[in-house]
């Protein structure tokens, strides 16, 4: 069953409701990913399932967009980079995974990284779907960049996987796996 867009909604009433800003394993998340990217000049960023920009805000590239399905999550995301000097890097769109092709042509995106948006209760029985969406939205010798919960996650992408990595976070395993288009 997947997860009503009201029941994230009223959970990102509040600034940071996963407390991401103040838990050492979210600082922890944030670093490993960021320091397993792979060395390239990305250019256009996509980050899926960005929250209130808790990741965004740290990518690299000259234009970075973050979508979520959440239009309170992106109303906090959009005020924050407002704040920020380096803000007009920064979009945000309410977004579902599933819409992302029907609004970014073909090959758009250099780098993709997608965190804890691919499990059944985002994405449902629908991994084909999704794979062939970011697949569509990549751009040819792209990078994917995907952190998940292992036991809640069954990687399912066809690209080549160039690195991966495992640590402990919030009690779980975390996944951390980058893909070459």
């Amino acid at each position: 069953m997947l997860q009503e867009k009201a029941e994230l909604d009223k959970f990102y009433a509040a600034k940071d409701p996963w407390g991401y800003e103040a838990h050492p394993d979210d600082a922890r998340r944030r670093a490993e990913l960021l320091g397993i990217l792979p060395r390239m000049r990305a250019r256009r960023v996509l980050d899926v399932g960005c929250g209130d920009g808790f990741v965004t805000f740290a990518l690299p590239g000259e234009e970075v967009v973050g979508v979520d399905i959440s239009e309170n999550a992106i109303q906090h995301a959009t005020a924050a980079a407002g704040a920020r000097e380096d803000g007009s890097r920064f979009s945000f769109r309410t977004a579902s995974i599933f819409d992302l092709d029907d609004l970014y042509p073909a090959g758009h995106f250099d780098l993709i990284i997608v965190t804890g948006v691919l499990y059944p209760q985002y994405i449902g029985m629908a991994k084909q779907s999704v794979r062939v969406k970011l697949d569509t939205l990549l751009a040819p010798d792209g990078a994917l960049v995907c952190c998940h919960i292992e036991a809640w996650y069954q990687p399912f992408f066809w690209f080549n996987r160039i690195d991966q990595m495992m640590y402990p976070y919030r009690g779980h395993t975390h996944l951390l796996e980058v893909y070459k288009k």
